[in-house]
């Protein structure tokens, strides 16, 4: 057998139980190898513990990433659907006043253009929305053909 870690006397000695067949699958890398069980066993424990290493700092980053959504993303969603709501709202009213003065104050010949109106925006904000949360990418020009 080849020099290996094991040979080396550097580190500290363990003794562990392990399966029967996880026995077998490490006597199988030393022969395919030429090292020892001890030696194979070293190099799966180090790659197992540096796979552990890349995990707890993903662990780390995901913790900062739920952090930054906790402190900056949610308010600024939440302000922007306060405005959104606001503007909303001023939107109706503004143009349930000009549909009026365009009827002269007739409130039923005023509605009907309103909630055409109404209607059609809602249904380009629907098509606009459902493009996004399906990620479909397309230009403007081609939304507004629709």
């Amino acid at each position: 057998m080849e020099e290996n870690g094991s040979d080396r006397h550097d580190g500290v000695q363990i003794k562990v139980w392990i399966p029967q067949d996880f026995y077998d699958l490490l006597r199988a890398r030393a022969a395919r190898f030429h090292t020892s069980v001890a030696e194979e066993s070293r190099k799966l424990m180090q790659m197992g513990l540096s796979g552990l290493q890349g995990f707890e700092s993903l662990n780390g980053r995901m913790i900062q990433m739920d952090r930054f959504l906790h402190e900056h993303l949610e308010p600024l969603a939440f302000i922007a659907a306060m405005d959104s709501a606001f503007n909303a709202e001023n939107w109706q009213q503004n143009a349930w006043v000009q549909s009026e003065r365009q009827h002269n104050g007739d409130k039923e010949k005023a509605a009907k253009p309103y909630q055409e109106y109404q209607r059609m925006l809602r249904e380009r904000a629907t098509k606009r929305l459902q493009r996004k949360l399906r990620d479909l990418d397309r230009d403007d020009e081609a939304a507004e053909e629709e």
